[in-house]
């Protein structure tokens, strides 16, 4: 009879596809306060055909960049449709100028339209762009004002002047996009006593997340993988426990091909893309069991992640 030392663990874990179209625009926060700043500011070549809902662009702001704290708590949000429109209401999406294509602000993750409310931001906020339903025709985001401004963010550190924001850049629709097949990844079976302390690691898989027949014409492709359940905190690579999982304290997770935790949350450069010629790619990766708990059973681990890509 085997000890509970010598009994093994088996895991699968699955990648399917997240057909998501999300553009990530990472913004530098500047060591002051700006009151008017442009959001996104360069050609984005999207997909023209994209349902309605899909985030297609993203742009951050720091805390730093709004009220020249770490910390900032709101005043008051207003939302100008078409950059300049009369005021957006309480509906958090409203239209730019460029029609297929809404606009909205995330504060800690959450959409808001204009009112008044205390709520303290301790992160980036996040202006979105997505699609609305209406056909993509392209063409400029300015607003049709003379001063075109989509958002004005007031706080109690800077009550005198609110934070606008504009939205710039040129939109060209291009017809097509990558595909990403689901697969599933099946981690050898392990012994338990191979993961005896809390982040060691075992029963390494190889795998390959393929992005196939990427048209040309887009300036940058990206992915961006999101666990399944969410990011752990301070667990970078980490996959939560999926349903049918029978062990405990062991996690899988998921690597570059040199055994370091992959990125998640944030969206990565498909290397080797070109915009005359389009093509299919590789990613090489890796998954792992990693002890997470001091206390662990055997059993069976299951965790998932999404796979979405971003155009621009």
């Amino acid at each position: 009879m085997k000890t509970a030392a010598e009994r093994i663990i088996s895991a699968i874990f699955i990648a399917p596809q997240l057909c998501v179209v999300a553009l990530m625009t990472l913004t530098v926060s500047p060591s002051a306060r700006a009151a008017n700043v442009d959001a996104f500011g360069q050609e984005l070549s999207i997909p023209r055909n994209s349902a309605a809902g899909n985030i297609l662009a993203r742009h951050y702001f720091t805390p730093m960049q709004i009220c020249g704290e770490s910390k900032c708590t709101t005043n008051y949000l207003a939302t100008y449709p078409n950059g300049g429109g009369s005021g957006g209401g309480s509906n958090p999406l409203i239209t730019t100028n460029v029609s297929g294509i809404s606009t909205r602000l995330l504060i800690n993750g959450r959409a808001y339209g204009s009112q008044q409310f205390s709520v303290e931001i301790s992160r980036p906020i996040e202006v979105q762009l997505l699609s609305d339903g209406r056909a993509n025709l392209g063409g400029s985001l300015a607003g049709e004002h003379l001063h075109p401004f989509y958002f004005g963010l007031a706080t109690k550190e800077s009550p005198a002047e609110a934070f606008r924001i504009s939205l710039r850049g040129i939109i060209t629709p291009i017809d097509g996009t990558c595909s990403v097949p689901s697969q599933t990844v099946k981690l050898p079976k392990t012994l338990i006593y191979h993961l005896a302390q809390v982040g060691s690691t075992a029963g390494t898989q190889s795998f390959q997340i393929n992005i196939n027949n990427c048209p040309r014409g887009y300036n940058r492709i990206g992915y961006t993988l999101d666990p399944v359940g969410g990011v752990i905190a301070n667990s970078p690579g980490v996959l939560p426990l999926a349903g049918g999982s029978t062990a405990s304290g062991i996690k899988i997770r998921v690597e570059n091909t040199q055994g370091a935790p992959a990125t998640m949350d944030t969206s990565i450069t498909v290397d080797g893309y070109r915009k005359a010629v389009g093509g299919s790619f590789a990613i090489p990766m890796q998954a792992s069991y990693i002890r997470t708990d001091t206390v662990a059973t055997p059993g069976t681990v299951k965790g998932a992640m999404t796979v979405s890509l971003d155009y621009r």
